[in-house]
């Protein structure tokens, strides 16, 4: 395998299924070192004939010399606290900035030009932005000028880029769920809440359908995965999730999956999630993990509607009652009233065995992207849609208001013709509108 060192990681398309698999080889090497530490939530047991994992004055020597920079543009807790954590006990260094009030945005600098100068202070940069394309705009400011005056590549590691995407969330997602269930392929996971605006959901979904998961999406009408989302999975992966309003309509054994319209249902009260008179056992059984969300309140343009889908949903003891004795409950957090805390005692909680899987996973991303340990398998295929011709259009304006192309000065928005779909995708934030640039597009 060529390895990752040096690359950036936008989406989890950026990697290879096997290049996941490699990352995930290598977060198992790293976890029995950290035993005891910040994994001792985490199942212990080694397989019988399992290889012991390098000792954890091993581990704090393999990014020894190297400095990370975590620029956090909004708030956050595990994903710059693990990243951290990662770096300092593999025995490299962390700068960091985290309030975008105390850095030079505050005074109207441009991201690229703030990409630029941290790059000459860093050797890799997790970013997280409110707008949704800004890790690729920060990836694309390191262009092979300014590589060459560096006399490195710095790579970028996307931390959340508005609604868009999260990937080293997935990987922490994916590998527990790995973890949890023994593999990926064929589970039945149902992705509940509010799918529209969260990104983990969106990135997890590319990553579960490439592996072969079936998709089973649950959530208020006007919370649905996103229209791009969907076109992306089918196109892509092949993966057509079914849409259901709670886990009634899941259950209803004459109702099928009927095809909802996609409008964004405003002013409609949200209807619960979870109801135990019509929840049917089977069908509870027969998924494998489920993954919550929290109502993305910050990201609604009107409060009220946030507000009018707040607590529509709780997952309850109720609810575990009618659940496999296997099923998976994960939830990236933080949660608000989504999850009862009586939940937390059963064993099928994982969301905080979840949580701490993010420091070996990113301890494993990190010392590969800086090319400290590599991948020891053949590559087993490119990462999704590398050699795909494109034809890119870069006279259209993109249509969401959210899109990193539509705020930072003196950028222009890059648009991919999709076939004969008579669509236009944007290269930053993969919002889809018709060719042309009509206004309004797809949410």
């Amino acid at each position: 395998m060529s390895g990752l060192a040096g690359r950036h990681l936008i989406s989890i398309s950026d990697l290879s299924n096997g290049e996941i698999q490699g990352i995930f080889r290598l977060t198992d090497r790293f976890v029995p070192g950290l035993q005891g530490g910040p994994l001792s939530i985490v199942r212990r047991g080694r397989r019988r004939g399992a290889k012991k994992g390098p000792a954890a004055a091993a581990i704090g020597r393999v990014c020894a010399g190297q400095i990370l920079a975590t620029v956090f543009f909004e708030p956050s807790t595990r994903t710059r606290l693990s990243f951290e954590s990662a770096m300092h006990r593999l025995g490299g260094r962390v700068i960091s900035v985290a309030d975008p009030q105390t850095s030079s945005a505050a005074k109207g600098e441009r991201l690229g030009d703030t990409i630029r100068v941290i790059a000459s202070y860093a050797d890799a940069i997790v970013l997280r932005h409110p707008k949704e394309g800004a890790a690729l705009l920060a990836a694309e400011s390191l262009d092979e000028q300014r590589v060459a005056e560096l006399g490195r590549r710095v790579p970028i590691v996307n931390g959340g880029d508005g609604a868009h995407e999260h990937p080293t969330q997935t990987l922490c997602d994916l590998y527990t769920i790995k973890k949890e269930q023994g593999k990926i392929e064929g589970l039945n996971v149902a992705l509940c809440g509010d799918l529209l605006h969260a990104r983990t959901v969106h990135s997890l979904a590319y990553g579960l359908a490439r592996f072969g998961a079936n998709l089973k999406c649950i959530s208020p009408a006007s919370l649905r995965l996103p229209g791009y989302v969907a076109r992306r999975l089918e196109r892509e992966y092949g993966c057509v999730p079914e849409e259901y309003e709670s886990f009634g309509d899941l259950a209803a054994p004459d109702m099928g999956h009927v095809p909802r319209p996609r409008g964004r249902g405003r002013g409609r009260a949200a209807k619960r999630l979870v109801d135990d008179e019509q929840f049917l056992e089977a069908v509870g059984r027969s998924l494998d993990a489920i993954y919550v969300t929290r109502i993305q309140a910050e990201r609604f343009a009107d409060a009220a509607e946030a507000e009018a889908v707040s607590g529509s949903y709780v997952i309850d003891p109720g609810l575990l009652r009618r659940i496999g004795k296997r099923t998976t409950l994960l939830h990236p957090l933080p949660r608000v009233n989504e999850v009862d805390y009586a939940v937390d005692l059963d064993a099928r909680a994982a969301y905080f065995r979840q949580a701490s899987y993010g420091v070996p996973i990113r301890m494993a991303l990190l010392a590969l992207l800086l090319g400290r340990r590599r991948m020891r398998r053949a590559k087993e295929e490119a990462a999704r849609g590398a050699a795909r011709e494109r034809e890119w259009i870069t006279s259209v304006e993109c249509c969401n208001d959210t899109c990193i192309t539509n705020s930072e000065p003196g950028m222009h928005s890059r648009m991919e013709r999709l076939g004969d779909t008579g669509l236009l995708r944007c290269a930053y934030c993969d919002r889809e509108q018709e060719d042309g640039g009509a206004s309004g597009g797809d949410r």
